[in-house]
């Protein structure tokens, strides 16, 4: 047992030597490209889903002092997927999670894909809420922000 803890750690250092530890953002990031500013990207989002009955704002929040927009919406229509997967999956509410910022010099949004939900929670119900929810956020990405 002695055997595997510094065979472990010696894994685990190796890797982050080697860069596999810090891969890429991973499948469950949407990451796009801005032609504005964060806070401008931000605001015209938080502007649409405050306003279009179809959708729900929720928060918006500063990160990082200040360097983050975030904002929490939600797509209302999948409410009753969610809750017929168990109220507990409430607690993976609002569905979108996006971040506005820059990295190096350029205007970045990265949200959380909606697969998130099944990844914990693989019920039916739940793949109904992203079958509807992933191309309802990707039009109004496209519409409001203008990326693909």
């Amino acid at each position: 047992m002695l055997f595997f803890r510094p065979l472990a750690i010696a894994t685990t250092a190796g890797l982050l030597l080697t860069g596999a530890a810090t891969a890429g953002p991973g499948e469950y990031f949407i990451i796009h490209t801005l032609d504005q500013p964060p806070e401008a990207a931000a605001a015209q989002v938080r502007f649409h889903t405050e306003t279009e009955d179809d959708w729900l704002f929720l928060a918006e929040f500063g990160l990082a002092g200040g360097s983050v927009t975030a904002l929490k919406i939600c797509y209302p229509e999948i409410g009753p997927d969610v809750v017929a997967a168990g109220m507990h999956t409430m607690a993976m509410m609002p569905c979108g999670h996006l971040a506005f910022y820059e990295e190096d010099g350029q205007s970045t949004l990265s949200m959380l894909d909606m697969s998130f939900m099944t990844t914990l929670n693989p019920h039916p119900r739940l793949e109904d809420a992203v079958a509807t929810a992933r191309p309802a956020f990707a039009n109004m990405l496209s519409e409001v922000l203008g990326v693909e």
